[in-house]
């Protein structure tokens, strides 16, 4: 147990002095807890250490905001625990993990607050991990905010006013490190600055996309002037005298053609109209109405679209797992998997204990199965995660096992070297599923199988032997000088260089 060094001691509240670097800007509002002194006293003691600049005075190590209402309430004196005054290396820093810890504890601190006190931590020495570590924040949070509180332009004071979220300002954070549109960064801050109810994560990433696409407008219009291109109308997506050009085109060859542009909404290319030798029929008005939404949804639906991916990837981030979800998610997979095979069926319902009813297809066999589905997945999500993935990855392979009882199942290839040349590529990953993790033993037959097969193709890739051969040895591939396996048949060359002749 670690040995405590204050002693208690009551102090007159004119020698207690708020710490000077106290992390929190706000004291917030006293009213209550002065209240409480008022009538009951100062219950839990001030932490205070000797002042370094004046004799017989104190600095608040930990209680700011009980020393501030003591003095509303009018108490006089107060009781403290008084500290060894601190040393050099450690005093800055053991006050702001102090603040850091009971701030959040008792009366939270502002974000912009714990940030500072990060940032503090870090310029006093401590590394990232440490403080990740003492505080639970990734590396990346830790950076995030020790960047926000070195910094006072709009996003920090977006921040610091509880207008932007974390997640927001990280996204920002990396849209100004690595965008290369320029001023994107700045235009999409002006915008959210203007927002008085903030913005989220998703909000923001729209803010981007938006501004992207003004951005990437602006500079195709001011090549397409250098071209001195036509722009068309208004109308000009509803005249029966044009239509959209649905061949690939320069922008030069479209001005060449005479073809006219209209930029939809907030897209950032146009779509080039050329002249009707025939006139089409007129548009009603409700047909033009109905276009004009059309392009109109066209074009925000890409901007909602990465707004909705932005959400996905910060959910994914910030939002806790659910077990029972994966539990069902693995165990829908597992009943996919093994649905149509009736082997799978099988040996999955010996597994379990749930026999699967015969299936021939027709309708009442159907129902059967569907029931036998939902059983299986009953059972399946009261098991363990483990357990699940385990099984999951036995399904995705036991198909294989009904080619295992003859002995074309063993059958080796001279196309084994590519990646969908060979059957016994998916019997050798299905043997060592059941060596590696569950703890199988080749039978005796079984290896006389492999050993039979195997030497009847010397063109096999021997990486995928599970048996050794008694013929072969050590060799080096005349092509490539790498070692390899090899038998008294063997031509010199590795099974790829071997391929490469070919």
């Amino acid at each position: 147990m670690a040995k405590f060094n204050g002693r208690l001691e009551v102090l007159a509240l004119s020698a207690v002095h708020q710490h000077p670097d106290n992390i929190r800007e706000d004291l917030g509002d006293l009213t209550q807890l002065s209240g409480e002194i008022k009538s009951l006293g100062l219950l839990n003691p001030l932490l205070v250490y000797p002042h370094p600049d004046r004799e017989g005075d104190y600095v608040v190590q930990d209680g700011n905001r009980r020393r501030a209402a003591a003095a509303q309430a009018g108490l006089t004196e107060v009781p403290c625990v008084v500290l060894p005054e601190p040393t050099e290396e450690r005093g800055a820093r053991a006050d702001i993990e102090t603040m850091l810890t009971t701030g959040r504890n008792h009366r939270p601190l502002s974000e912009a607050e714990v940030s500072k006190g990060i940032q503090g931590l870090l310029d006093l020495g401590m590394d990232i991990t440490t403080v990740g570590k003492k505080f639970k924040m990734s590396r990346k949070e830790v950076q995030a905010r020790a960047k926000v509180a070195q910094k006072n332009d709009g996003v920090s004071k977006a921040y610091s006013a509880g207008r932007l979220s974390l997640d927001a300002v990280q996204r920002l954070q990396e849209l100004e490190e690595k965008s290369d549109i320029p001023n994107l960064y700045e235009r999409a801050v002006e915008r959210i600055e203007d927002m008085p109810n903030g913005a989220s994560v998703e909000t923001v990433e729209r803010v981007i996309t938006e501004t992207e696409m003004s951005i990437k407008k602006s500079q195709r219009v001011a090549e397409l002037k250098e071209l001195d291109a036509k722009e068309g109308d208004y109308e000009i997506s509803y005249s029966s005298g044009w239509s959209a050009v649905e061949d690939e085109m320069t922008d030069e060859e479209h001005v060449a053609a005479g073809h006219k542009y209209r930029f939809n909404y907030r897209d950032p290319e146009p779509v080039w109209y050329a002249k009707q030798k025939k006139a089409k029929p007129e548009l009603t008005e409700q047909e033009k109405r109905d276009r004009e939404t059309q392009n109109k949804l066209k074009s925000m639906l890409k901007i909602v679209q990465r707004s909705r991916i932005a959400f996905i990837k910060n959910a994914f981030e910030t939002v806790k797992p659910s077990e029972s979800l994966a539990k069902d998610a693995i165990a829908k997979q597992i009943n996919s998997v093994v649905r149509y095979s009736e082997e799978g069926r099988t040996i999955l319902g010996d597994v379990v204990g749930i026999k699967p009813p015969e299936f021939d297809g027709t309708p009442a066999s159907s129902e059967l199965l569907d029931r036998w589905n939902d059983e299986m997945h009953k059972h399946l999500v009261r098991q363990s995660l483990a357990y699940l993935g385990m099984l999951l990855a036995f399904a995705d392979q036991v198909s294989v096992e009904e080619s295992l009882g003859k002995l074309s199942g063993f059958e080796r290839s001279g196309f084994e070297n590519h990646r969908h040349g060979s059957r016994w590529k998916s019997a050798h990953d299905y043997y060592n599923f059941l060596t590696e993790h569950l703890g199988y033993e080749l039978d005796i037959d079984e290896k006389l199988a492999m050993e039979y097969s195997a030497m009847n193709e010397p063109h096999r890739n021997r990486e995928l032997d599970l048996v050794p051969l008694p013929d072969e040895v050590t060799a080096t591939c005349g092509g490539c000088n790498q070692e390899v396996v090899a038998d008294s048949e063997w031509s010199g060359l590795c099974v790829d260089c071997d391929g490469e002749n070919e």
